[in-house]
């Protein structure tokens, strides 16, 4: 997951809020719409409750074409807040209590990522997450407010520890502190002439405030997870720590796939098999499917309004 005071390449900044903009343009994306492919949105009305609708954020694997050399990736950032927030409001209308979450993400910023996961549990009392592939980094702080979690064969969630940019590559914190925290070991015992020379030259280039800066990235993210385990309608208030924990600190990179099985050794029963859900995650996989390989450098956002609603909603029209 990646701190969004030094934003990496690709996401939104000053410095490309321009390209940004353009791309959006160039596409006339909407950031959160209604579904309008029937194929998609009749046989999952069949499955909605009355209260319950269905909300896809699937982010693409084709970077958006800005210039024959510069592309942009999908990342969760300002134009997901924006997205989500457009289509909760519309749900609201429905008085929708309940939401199927269609998931599919590699992550983005930490402050967006917290946002959306926020709103999204602060508005349904029931979250059902569906996970065909990957819902990584930031994705896995937002399937966090799933009240039942339904991965795929292929799904994966990863570890939430922060990613943070020096000298122009990133680095997972944990790995940065783990790399103080040996060479605090290391003279703690030896004397600095006698260390071997890479060592007393890492320490030379060590800052205290940079690993200070370190440690409170892990801890506001920690901080943030630690906020959506303990909502009111969360599933999961029972082993917040150990959870946070095991998310947090416990995996050697920042890549780790955590398959079903391991994710249910960390998550318990909330962690269920697609074959338990059969019927609604193969509608899940097409909606997918449907939109994972068009550019975009943004996530696109869709919901599906129950039956009842949708109806309702014509004739006012």
């Amino acid at each position: 997951m990646d701190t969004s005071y030094k934003p990496k390449r690709g996401y939104l900044n000053k410095e490309n809020i321009g390209t940004w903009r353009s791309a959006i343009m160039a596409e006339e994306m909407e950031f959160g719409e209604r579904e309008k492919d029937t194929k998609i949105v009749e046989p999952m009305q069949r499955i909605l409750g009355s209260d319950t609708a269905a909300l896809a954020f699937i982010a693409p694997y084709t970077p958006a074409k800005i210039t024959p050399s510069k592309r942009i990736s999908a990342s969760i950032n300002i134009p997901e807040e924006l997205g989500i927030e457009d289509a909760i409001n519309e749900l609201k209308k429905e008085n929708i209590q309940k939401l199927y979450l269609l998931l599919n993400t590699l992550g983005g910023g930490v402050s967006s990522s917290f946002k959306i996961a926020r709103i999204l549990r602060e508005t349904f009392t029931e979250i059902t997450v569906f996970i065909p592939h990957i819902a990584a980094s930031g994705g896995t702080l937002i399937a966090l407010v799933g009240n039942k979690i339904v991965m795929g064969e292929m799904a994966h969630l990863s570890p939430i520890d922060v990613q943070i940019e020096r000298n122009d590559r990133w680095y997972s914190v944990n790995a940065m502190i783990r790399s103080f925290g040996s060479l605090n070991e290391l003279f703690r015992t030896t004397l600095e002439e006698d260390a071997p020379y890479p060592w007393k030259a890492m320490a030379d280039k060590l800052d205290p405030i940079e690993y200070q800066d370190w440690v409170d990235a892990s801890t506001l993210m920690k901080e943030h997870a630690k906020e959506i385990l303990n909502h009111k309608n969360s599933s999961l208030k029972e082993d917040v720590d150990i959870i946070i924990d095991k998310l947090s600190t416990s995996y050697p990179t920042h890549d780790y796939s955590i398959t079903i099985n391991e994710a249910e050794k960390i998550l318990g029963d909330i962690i269920v098999s697609s074959q338990n859900y059969s019927e609604i995650f193969e509608i899940m996989r097409k909606w997918l499917r449907k939109y994972v390989l068009e550019e975009s450098p943004i996530h696109i956002i869709r919901y599906i309004l129950p039956k009842k609603g949708n109806e309702e909603r014509n004739e006012k029209a």
